[in-house]
């Protein structure tokens, strides 16, 4: 009689033991990754990440979509130090829809993490680098670009009106995607983020020859912003308006911005347009 009460005490707490191993591990969230924001075809796609409680033996699944359609999927070991890398070649007929992708990894049915990213289906007329930003008497920041159909000519601050200002050069129209370092330029109020104003150009810098174009953010993580923004053809100059540049400069209340942006707008409202909505 002791003997069997003795059994169900250690079952039950061998029991109790497993659940809360299991509730730590689906507690967790997978860090997830990838080695770009945006890929072309024949481009090799990397998911790294990292997950705190490891299970001997279980891989992670790493799954990549478009929309609700599965395109690829693999199973990768996980180290023992809890990182983990999948490889997938951006080819084939699965590759066809130009877009945003999503990569989902799962470790068990509640441990998972996921990113997106963005692919299209061909090179040409595509260039990507950092651009150093310029800060008045204090060095300078880059701003990570992807530019489809034209190029990226300068990158410039506007103290004035907590903004940035690219000249481009499109030949077709296409997009430009930014890869914004929150510390030096972000839209943000009480902590909490708020949508950039985005203004396009195809004379010059003049007010009245902007227009307000929608954007998408494409990824959003603690260290950036990455934003993609269509363009047209023969568009010559993108501000971003944000609502905070730098340390040192500070940040102003975003009903400031608005108001500010909106006295533009009523100021050239005969010759305003506004696109992609």
């Amino acid at each position: 009689m002791y003997n069997n009460r003795f059994f169900c005490i250690t079952l039950l707490t061998v029991i109790f033991s497993i659940g809360i191993v299991f509730q730590t591990a689906e507690a967790d969230a997978i860090s997830l990754s990838s080695n770009n924001d945006v890929y072309y075809s024949e481009d090799y796609i990397v998911i790294f990440g990292s997950i705190e409680t490891i299970f001997e033996n279980v891989p992670i699944t790493v799954q990549i979509y478009h929309d609700s359609t599965l395109v690829e999927v693999a199973q990768v070991p996980v180290a023992k130090d809890g990182t983990f890398a999948a490889t997938f070649n951006a080819d084939g007929t699965q590759w066809e829809e130009e877009g945003t992708y999503s990569a989902r990894a799962f470790y068990t049915a509640n441990v998972i993490g996921e990113i997106t990213f963005e692919f299209y289906n061909q090179m040409i007329d595509k260039s990507s680098a950092a651009f150093p930003v310029n800060i008045p008497n204090s060095g300078t920041f880059d701003v990570g670009y992807t530019i489809r159909g034209g190029d990226v000519r300068d990158i410039e601050m506007n103290m004035e009106r907590y903004s940035i200002l690219i000249q481009t050069s499109m030949d077709t129209s296409g997009n430009l995607i930014l890869k914004l370092p929150r510390e030096s330029f972000d839209a943000q109020s009480d902590g909490t983020d708020e949508n950039f104003i985005v203004l396009v150009s195809k004379e010059n810098t003049s007010a009245e020859n902007f227009a307000n174009v929608g954007y998408e953010e494409v990824g959003t993580g603690s260290d950036y912003r990455t934003i993609r923004i269509p363009l047209e053809e023969d568009d010559k100059w993108v501000e971003v308006i944000g609502t905070y540049v730098i340390p040192e400069f500070g940040s102003i209340a975003i009903i400031i911005l608005v108001v500010a942006v909106s006295s533009a707008i009523i100021m050239s409202k005969s010759k305003f347009s506004v696109r992609y909505n």
